[in-house]
């Protein structure tokens, strides 16, 4: 529905084009007589098909063009997979079926039954990695619009949510070495996924190390060892 909007003239060329090679296969079908299908009259019509679909072809490709400038992930996907995804724009679950394509950490995400049983999902409160993991969005994100500015948004979407998750893993770090609350760090790292507490470790490392320099220049020798 989106490309016939968007591209209404070549929609009517490629529609009458198809309605006409398709009762022409109709009629070799019906009467399968090499000499009579073989004519110079039809070959002159079936050149001039062909130039009128690869004028089709090099608008839906400047149509594609812009949906990828729009959305730069969708350079990642064949056309085929793309055409599939714009023709199922108003189907987010349909959608996510190549959003794995898009992304490299994110599989899906997961969607809130539809309040009517006839339509789609549109409202997600949580992704899956392509390890499985689970991650809940502090707020409901809605799958509507064009495809290419909600996937717009969705990817915004992950980094916000990483981001909050990030903050919190890097504030309760500060319990791995506190016995009274025991938390270790083997213990912490089952709270979050893996890329946040990858990052918070590296992050808690590299202020230690920094800390440990600060000192050994400031005279306590045994800074770094400790």
């Amino acid at each position: 529905e989106d490309i016939r909007q968007q591209l209404p003239e070549d929609t009517k060329v490629f529609e009458t084009v198809h309605g006409e090679f398709t009762e022409m296969m109709i009629a070799a079908h019906e009467n399968p007589l090499i000499i009579d299908n073989c004519t110079e009259g039809r070959k002159t019509t079936l050149i001039e098909m062909s130039g009128k679909i690869k004028k089709c072809e090099k608008a839906l490709n400047d149509y594609l063009e812009q949906k990828k400038k729009i959305f730069p992930r969708f350079y990642f996907l064949s056309n085929q997979s793309l055409l599939t995804i714009l023709s199922n724009g108003q189907n987010p679950p349909k959608v996510c079926e190549f959003i794995g394509d898009c992304f490299d950490g994110l599989k899906t995400l997961r969607f809130k039954p539809p309040a009517n049983a006839n339509e789609f999902s549109r409202v997600a409160d949580g992704m899956y990695s392509k390890d499985e993991e689970e991650i809940d969005f502090s707020k409901e994100f809605v799958a509507e619009g064009q495809v290419e500015i909600w996937l717009k948004a969705l990817e915004f979407k992950m980094r916000e949510t990483l981001y909050e998750i990030l903050c919190d893993a890097k504030n309760t770090s500060d319990v791995w070495d506190d016995k009274e609350k025991d938390k270790p760090r083997e213990e912490w790292i089952k709270d979050y996924c893996a890329q946040i507490a990858l990052l918070t470790t590296q992050i808690v490392w590299t202020e230690d190390v920094n800390r440990a320099f600060e000192e050994l220049s400031s005279g306590a020798e045994s800074a770094m060892k400790e």
